[in-house]
């Protein structure tokens, strides 16, 4: 009888030490539903900019590796067109770099909630929506800069390489 009281026992603390973590999360959390509910706004917002662009990465690639080819496979391309190409491929590369460079430094919305306070997370969400509206804004700029290069240059090589 012991034994079965005992084994209850055990097993009731297991159920109850393993519980809906999320239920417990939230009883727990230092924020109030409001700011949870404002940071993940901040968060959500961030990242549908993010989404939006992301996928321009490989017309980035794309356009660049054009405009190289182009450049090395066109005889006779005069000094000018040459040195809008290094440009461009410049100003590609260097949108591409800044959206790699923005994710890896970007912190996750949980470490933020662990560590700092409702304020400092909705400063820092609003700051990183100013530096990824930048990388959007650079990423599109390059893209139509390099598709109008490649446009008033003629270049027939779309082919990816």
């Amino acid at each position: 009888m012991h034994k079965i009281v005992f084994a209850l026992l055990i097993l009731f603390g297991l159920t109850s030490a393993c519980g809906d973590s999320s239920q417990q999360a939230s009883s727990d959390s230092k924020f109030s539903q409001e700011q949870l509910g404002e940071q993940q706004k901040l968060w959500d917002e961030l990242m549908e900019v993010h989404d939006e662009v992301m996928p321009k990465i490989s017309k980035i690639h794309k356009l660049s590796r054009q405009l190289l080819n182009h450049q090395e496979t066109t005889s006779g391309l005069a000094a000018e067109a040459s040195q809008q190409i290094t440009e461009i491929v410049k100003q590609l590369d260097a949108a591409d770099e800044s959206m790699f460079s923005w994710m890896n430094n970007l912190q996750q919305l949980k470490p933020l909630q662990d560590t700092e306070k409702h304020e400092a997370i909705v400063k820092y969400l609003k700051a990183e929506q100013e530096k990824m509206d930048k990388v959007r804004d650079d990423m599109l700029n390059s893209i139509k800069d390099g598709s109008n290069l490649i446009e008033e240059l003629g270049v027939t090589n779309t082919k990816a390489q």
